[in-house]
């Protein structure tokens, strides 16, 4: 005989301990979903760090306490950039020789030389350095053309002290007659002409570089005597060309040197981007110092140049890393405060050398804020 069983309805399924179990199960699946769905929304808001530069306000509220914290800063926000390179002397170039003799003195190396001192000397004849930034072309005499290379010489010869005629681009006879004075007094004949060779004209001050001619050769007119370059230092690096817009000609920096001191400089110039010898990207940059005599002593060495520029002045600013994902777009900070921690909605503005500058309600120097633990 056949007994049928009862069929459960709901209402006793529903006080069942089977039912009991599976309830438990959908509220755990349900808080997992949850769960997943708060770790994306932190995931992209960790994305959004980098795409809202100005983003909406966030609510204020609580938060568990940051494993580590930094002070809010008040100051100029910096983005600069750090390079390596050699001191260097500028404005190296050859002096070529005009006269036909032989070589009877030829500085040391690394010698300087000023307006009016001996360059070399050619059959025991000196070549005289001058101040000018034409090349002397040509042999000086009365009754030559007018040129700015006559007036630069008569400029050098009334710095020398060597006087009475008017300083312009005439090669007059009171020329000749202060060029006279001059040419006994350096050990030249005393002709009042200046044959082309005997004297060089230089921008300034000079240091040799290198002797190429040595004492007893014969030289010829366009034969190489000395490499020569200007007393002013410069310091070569190269950035990666994604800082390009840290150099700019003009701007000051700051040269570190071995010893742990500093000193100024600025940059002179600005190559165009290439690649290294690593296959990098970067930018030839030209460091002028500003003291001639701060890197005497580290030739042949590398020194660091500092780059910067200022994003913000004067702007409250936090680690990047301090920036939290809010829960309606933007950023906030948590604010440690004894053992509160609460939320702060922020705005950003500037982002420099890892950090950020911020704005919003009750926000003030020499607060903590959390950041995660190194």
């Amino acid at each position: 005989m056949t007994t049928d069983m009862p069929t459960p309805d709901a209402e006793s399924y529903a006080d069942s301990p089977a039912a009991a179990t599976a309830g438990r199960s959908r509220r755990r699946a349900l808080i997992a979903a949850v769960a997943v769905a708060a770790v994306v929304v932190v995931g992209a808001g960790g994305f959004l760090l980098y795409d809202r530069p100005s983003p909406a306000p966030a609510p204020t509220g609580t938060a568990q306490r940051p494993t580590a914290t930094e002070k809010v800063v008040r100051g100029d926000l910096v983005e600069e950039v750090r390079a390596f390179g050699p001191v260097r002397f500028s404005g190296d170039r050859g002096i070529k020789n005009h006269i036909r003799g032989i070589v009877t003195w030829t500085p040391a190396r690394n010698s300087g030389m000023g307006r009016g001192e001996k360059l070399y000397a050619v059959d025991d004849k000196p070549v005289i350095l001058l101040r000018g930034k034409l090349p002397a072309w040509r042999a000086f005499a009365p009754g030559m053309a007018d040129g700015r290379d006559v007036l630069a010489l008569e400029e050098n010869l009334a710095a020398l002290g060597y006087t009475g005629f008017t300083v312009d681009d005439e090669y007059s006879q009171k020329t000749a007659a202060a060029v006279k004075r001059w040419q006994k007094a350096v050990g030249l004949p005393a002709t009042g002409k200046i044959e082309l060779g005997r004297v060089v004209f230089a921008s300034g001050p000079v240091r040799v570089g290198k002797t190429v001619a040595r004492p007893g050769d014969a030289v010829e007119p366009g034969a190489e005597i000395l490499r020569i370059s200007s007393a002013a230092q410069h310091v070569a690096v190269e950035i990666p060309i994604a800082e390009q817009g840290l150099a700019v000609k003009g701007a000051k920096t700051t040269i570190m040197l071995p010893d742990g001191s500093e000193t100024p400089g600025n940059i002179a110039s600005v190559g165009a981007g290439k690649l290294n010898k690593d296959g990098e990207s970067v930018v030839p940059v030209s460091v002028r110092v500003s003291d001639p005599d701060a890197l005497k002593d580290v030739q042949n060495t590398d020194v660091q140049v500092v780059l910067k520029r200022i994003e913000a002045r004067d702007v409250l600013s936090v680690p990047v890393t301090a920036l939290l994902p809010a829960d309606r777009g933007g950023y906030a900070v948590q604010v440690v405060q004894g053992t509160r921690v609460r939320l702060v909605p922020v705005r950003t503005g500037a982002f420099a050398d890892g950090r950020a500058e911020i704005s919003g309600s009750g926000l003030t120097e020499g607060m903590r804020v959390g950041v995660p633990k190194l």
